[in-house]
């Protein structure tokens, strides 16, 4: 893993440097989020982001095309294989963390090259086994993508006692009865099978 950081995207404004209601820094239009979602503040001031209507159980949202790769994870980046992270330049930076998500983002390793295919580097759907409804606040289960989160926070989602895991560190730091209950990309799992192979020793 590379040293984690925690500087994030220079065109973010970093919620927990100041109070009140932020001005998102993207466009919806870019990825055509604008037809499907759209901003909200969220119960903090921190912007978020709700579905303009239904969306079907396991629908297809959109993908992630608009991005630039970064060496270190940071608060705002996602991790998109064993080592390697992006930036998202569009309203997907604004889709919190949840233990009770409304979305999954499965993210695409980029290749040998380090080049990610056709430009993509991830999808968003709606989670298998509920509809998203309009006006819901789309969420992701953050541990599905990050092993080591470099912020870690006290979870604030609202989930009832027995599924809010209480403090979001990443994957790494969650044990696998509470893992199997969700959606994990293709990286996590391989780490986490290194990290209980490593206990073993």
């Amino acid at each position: 893993m590379s040293e984690l950081q925690s500087n994030g995207h220079p065109g973010l404004i970093d919620p927990t440097t100041i109070s009140g209601p932020i001005p998102p820094a993207f466009s919806l239009t870019a990825n055509n989020l604008d037809k499907v979602i759209k901003y909200k503040h969220n119960a903090e001031g921190q912007n978020s982001v709700v579905a303009r209507e239904k969306l079907p159980r396991g629908s297809h949202i959109c993908y992630i095309n608009t991005y630039t790769p970064t060496p270190q994870s940071t608060w705002s980046s996602i991790q998109t294989s064993k080592t390697t992270h992006i930036e998202v330049l569009s309203g997907i930076v604004y889709i919190n963390h949840s233990c009770s998500p409304s979305i999954d983002i499965e993210v695409y390793p980029p290749n040998s090259e380090g080049v990610y295919v056709n430009g993509t580097c991830g999808e968003l759907r709606v989670v298998a086994d509920r509809d998203l409804e309009a006006g819901e606040e789309l969420t992701f289960f953050y541990p599905s993508t990050e092993y080591i989160s470099p912020r870690p926070f006290t979870c604030l989602c609202g989930a009832e006692s027995g599924v809010c895991i209480g403090k979001q560190e990443g994957a790494h730091f969650l044990a696998n009865s509470i893992l199997e209950k969700y959606f994990l990309n293709t990286h996590i799992k391989e780490l986490i099978a290194e990290r209980d192979n490593k206990a073993k020793v």
